[in-house]
């Protein structure tokens, strides 16, 4: 019978974002400590969203003889912030392209989190968990600024709405539409 659920979900989210560098895990790690609390709008989706990979997890290891108890326990558990980022990452990807694993960097750097994947894979830094708390404070707390820089998706204009004030998935539709400004889009027939 399997009795650290925990530990085997979270190899398995490791596996669906390839990872396999260890700086990477360790991020992930801290970010998997960390509640997603924000709730603009319709950013609860964004927590149902990343509480649906847990799901997804449970039919893989269907036949793992894991405890009832121990699963009830699991599923009631509040959304990370590593399991938001890993939905959102896939949605992103579905619709832009670039890959999981690529989008979720993406994201960790727009949060200022990317200097931590160059520490040294085998320790533990207080210092890393305190830039992972902040950053995810900040974005809970709608503590970044108006044009999105501190927070998931940094604008380079100010003609949007405050991004404090909108939900995610509205801020993401802004980055890429300034992102992809000016791509010529073709289709093959």
């Amino acid at each position: 019978m399997i009795t650290d659920v925990d530990d085997l979900y979270f190899r398995w989210l490791m596996d669906l974002l390839g990872a396999e560098r260890g700086a990477f895990k360790r991020l992930c790690s801290m970010l998997h400590n960390n509640t997603f609390t924000r709730s603009v709008g319709n950013d609860s989706n964004r927590s149902a969203e990343g509480i649906r990979l847990r799901r997804r997890f449970m039919s893989d290891y269907s036949d793992a003889n894991i405890s009832p108890r121990k699963t009830n326990s699991f599923l009631e558990q509040e959304c990370s912030w590593l399991e938001m980022l890993i939905a959102l990452s896939e949605a992103l990807d579905f619709l832009y392209d670039g890959g999981v694993q690529e989008r979720l960097l993406e994201l960790v750097d727009n949060l200022g989190l990317s200097k931590i994947l160059f520490s040294p894979d085998d320790r533990y830094d207080e210092v890393d968990q305190e830039l992972v708390d902040m950053a995810t404070t900040r974005v809970d707390y709608n503590l970044f600024d108006a044009d999105g820089h501190g927070g998931l998706f940094p604008l380079k204009t100010s003609n949007h709405p405050d991004q404090r004030e909108v939900e995610i998935w509205e801020q993401h539709a802004a980055y890429f539409r300034e992102k992809l400004e000016g791509v010529v889009w073709t289709s093959i027939n």
